[in-house]
């Protein structure tokens, strides 16, 4: 018997990877904001009542860190509000859900990975918001799954390592900052790890997930520069330079290191995913395939 899967957030980078990695048994319905508003309740009960789904998985969410600032109430309302929402009537029914939070929860004052159990204390508007997700959705549905990544990249949507694409292949420099470290963690390895907690419903709680290994941004925008190298797509003139924090000025504050503690999670997923690197070399290859 096939299992069915609904998704909001059908059209960013980790609605489309869910879509694409659907395991054998399974199938999905995927919505998104434009199909079903997950900020009124009556939509997404009638998204459950059409769907008749076995588990949701919640990818939607307002990503723009520095549009937050501006427009903290539509961020409060997707971030916060809808999966509130969502999860109230996935308990009502009965249904397994998974919400996916952030490593922006936290102030990166920290100088060991941040555990799960870890105090949270966002630093700005996008991050406040996704704490306060996290508030609602365990309030409402306590046996719910809440993963935190970091980094999210492919090769489609926006997201870093396609502007340090668009700029290197184009022949521009880049300065890229080299004090905030994380881990920059790929569409489709996410999406198995989902995959992996939609199977298992007695996984419940918050876990963290991104890919292995460190970095910062400026190691990634060089993995970028060296993959467009070795496939000869590197113009004369393109480089990256590293700059602090304090030479690249955003409306929103980042954390200097939100880097998540994750074996545990792994285990508990069953799915030990690849290094940071070669998720950005994947990434990086797609684009330039495009």
């Amino acid at each position: 018997m096939t299992r069915r899967l609904l998704v909001f957030g059908a059209l960013g980078q980790v609605g489309r990877a869910l879509q694409q990695t659907v395991p054998q048994g399974w199938s999905v319905v995927a919505h998104d904001l434009a199909e079903t508003d997950i900020r009124r309740e009556g939509d997404v009960a009638a998204a459950i009542d059409t769907a008749r789904p076995d588990a949701i998985v919640n990818c939607a969410a307002f990503t723009n860190v520095d549009g937050a600032e501006a427009q903290p109430e539509e961020a409060h309302q997707l971030n916060a509000v809808a999966p509130g929402i969502i999860a109230r009537l996935a308990a009502g029914a009965g249904l397994r859900f998974v919400h996916i939070s952030t490593d922006y929860v936290f102030d990166g004052q920290a100088c060991v990975p941040y555990e799960p159990s870890a105090s949270t204390g966002p630093l700005g508007v996008y991050g406040r918001t996704k704490r306060d997700g996290e508030v609602l959705v365990r309030e409402a549905a306590p046996s719910s799954a809440i993963v935190r990544t970091a980094w999210v990249h492919s090769g489609g949507g926006v997201n870093f390592v396609r502007t340090a694409v668009r700029h290197l292949s184009a022949g521009r420099s880049m300065r890229v900052v080299d004090d905030q470290i994380g881990t920059p963690t790929r569409a489709e390895h996410l999406a198995i790890a989902l995959w992996r907690l939609a199977e298992r419903p007695e996984v419940k709680g918050t876990l963290h997930f991104t890919d292995a290994g460190v970095a910062s941004w400026f190691d990634v925008a060089m993995v970028v520069l060296e993959t467009l190298r070795v496939a000869g797509r590197l113009p004369e003139g393109a480089g990256v330079s590293p700059i602090p924090t304090s030479e690249y000025p955003l409306p929103a504050r980042r954390p200097a290191y939100s880097v998540l503690e994750k074996h545990e999670s792994w285990r508990t997923m069953d799915y030990l995913p690849p290094h940071w690197r070669d998720g950005v070399i994947r990434s990086t290859s797609e684009l330039l395939n495009a």
